[in-house]
């Protein structure tokens, strides 16, 4: 053993001999180096042609500056005033007169001084372009028009007053397969330029009302806040809501219920509003609607589940009439009384055919209705089935009321040239003095669509008076078939587009 450390230690003092001596040599090695190296620098410092290259790059810079203090001299010297008009009245003397000189000199000033302007102001800017995913229609041919594109431009910047959402969910409606074939075009092309939202009515994204989160915010909106999770609805003229971003008028935002998600919250804003502007208009609410005999002409559309529900609480009593598969569901709203008119089954959930024969499901109405031999204090109809409004009248007490909720029909879309010339000066005259007299034009399917109704249906829902009702979710590439579906007979409650 003490061998062994005799040996390990007679080892290590040799590695620490040889350490030494390679430290010690390459130190001697970089001294050497670093004396010759300086020896080398200060030689060619100090070398003729080293000399002779200072002394040309000198003579450069001395000739450099002496050409611009030549230029700056001759450019003072041209400029100067009086030398200038010299020179032009030598040049055009027995031709102008001082005053004409005078007068040609003001106006190249002026001149120039407009070009520049003019340059400023027309000079290129390269505008920030955002793409998104949307629905639109660029033709008014149809269901068959709408279309998903990828490259619509995408709004973000907001207005003092405007909120930028990221959609995350929006209901399609009956509304939307009737502007794809022509509703509302004279309107949309007015209304939209003077909200300054395009100078044409096509395209036109569809979709009436959506859900989603609030990315930006205009610096005078106070309601709302950055991330909240909102619901929207606007009026059938404006630029829809199915696409992925959206830059819209905080008026026409509110908070959406919290105890919903996005796809069902959205089948609520636009039918609500609807059912809530309805029985507005005819001075329905808490008080009159109680013991009142209310018939509902198709029940399970948007609108229809919306006003069973609400009617229901108020203790009305509530026929309506529905297709055999929304039996159940119109019971579960509360419906007492159903009338249930047969539909043809589908054969093929991607191509939905509408009621056959309109006539006769309008018939088969009318004589259920006499066969109960009752009279209702308010009917109101939801869906456009060729019904007889004279005949659905009879079914009426004395003093009661048909109310409807289908879309206006606009005469202003079979105007010709001249007549829609007329009318669209007619209108931008009406919203001038609106302006000017600060009253809002609210009378194009726009005064119930606001944040106060949108206030009020989230309190509904929360207290769980509504309940959301979506029968299919389809994904944007589906938007036709969505559109066939909502319209036919076998369509319950809302039909939901999903961007998620």
């Amino acid at each position: 053993m003490d061998e062994v450390l005799f040996r390990g230690t007679q080892k290590l003092e040799s590695l620490q001999l040889e350490a030494g001596l390679v430290a010690s040599k390459s130190k001697d090695l970089f001294l050497t180096y670093s004396q010759a190296t300086q020896v080398l620098l200060s030689q060619v410092w100090q070398s003729h042609k080293l000399d002779h290259l200072k002394s040309n790059i000198s003579q450069l810079l001395d000739y450099v500056l002496e050409i611009s203090r030549d230029f700056t001299e001759r450019a003072v010297d041209v400029a100067d005033p009086k030398r200038l008009w010299m020179f032009l009245t030598g040049v055009l003397d027995g031709q102008w007169s001082k005053r004409e000189i005078s007068i040609a000199c003001a106006g190249f000033v002026v001149g120039g001084l407009v070009g520049v302007a003019v340059g400023f102001a027309l000079r290129r800017r390269e505008n920030t372009v955002r793409y998104m995913e949307a629905v639109q229609i660029s033709h008014y041919l149809g269901p068959e028009s709408a279309a998903v594109v990828e490259d619509a431009i995408a709004p973000f910047e907001c207005g003092d007053y405007e909120v930028l959402i990221n959609v995350k969910a929006g209901s399609v409606h009956i509304i939307d397969a009737e502007i794809c074939a022509g509703y509302g075009r004279t309107l949309r092309r007015t209304l939209r330029r003077l909200h300054k939202q395009s100078s044409s009515d096509l395209p036109v994204f569809l979709g009436r009302d959506c859900t989603g989160i609030i990315t930006d915010l205009g610096r005078k909106v106070q309601r709302l806040e950055l991330g909240d999770e909102v619901w929207v609805t606007i009026p059938f003229w404006s630029q829809g809501t199915l696409c992925q971003t959206i830059l819209i008028s905080e008026h026409r935002v509110a908070r959406k219920p919290k105890n919903v998600g996005f796809e069902g919250a959205c089948s609520v804003p636009y039918a609500g509003s609807l059912a809530l502007s309805v029985l507005s208009e005819a001075k329905i609410d808490l008080n009159s609607a109680a013991n009142k005999r209310f018939l509902i002409q198709d029940g399970c559309t948007p609108v229809g589940c919306v006003l069973i529900q609400l009617l229901n609480s108020w203790k009305a009593h509530i026929t309506t009439t529905c297709h055999k598969r929304a039996v159940p569901v119109a019971k579960a709203l509360g419906a007492r009384e159903v009338i249930s008119i047969d539909a043809p089954s589908l054969s093929d959930e991607d191509h939905v055919e509408e009621f056959s024969d309109a006539e006769n499901f309008s018939k088969t109405v009318l004589k259920e209705l006499q066969l109960k031999g009752e009279v209702f204090d308010f009917i109101i109809v939801t869906r456009n089935e060729n019904l007889n409004w004279e005949s659905l009248r009879n079914f009426c007490a004395g003093e009661g009321k048909m109310l409807s909720t289908l879309p206006e029909k606009l005469s202003s879309d079979s105007y010709g040239f001249l007549a829609r010339f007329i009318f669209s000066t007619y209108i931008r005259l009406k919203f001038l003095m609106g302006h000017i007299l600060g009253v809002p034009s609210n009378n194009y399917d726009e005064a119930h669509l606001c944040h106060a109704t949108l206030d009020k249906l989230t309190e509904l829902v929360e207290d769980g008076v509504l309940q959301t009702v979506v029968d299919k979710v389809f994904h944007p590439k589906d938007i036709e078939v969505a559109l066939n579906y909502i319209q036919s007979s076998q369509s319950i409650g809302s039909s939901v587009i999903t961007f998620r």
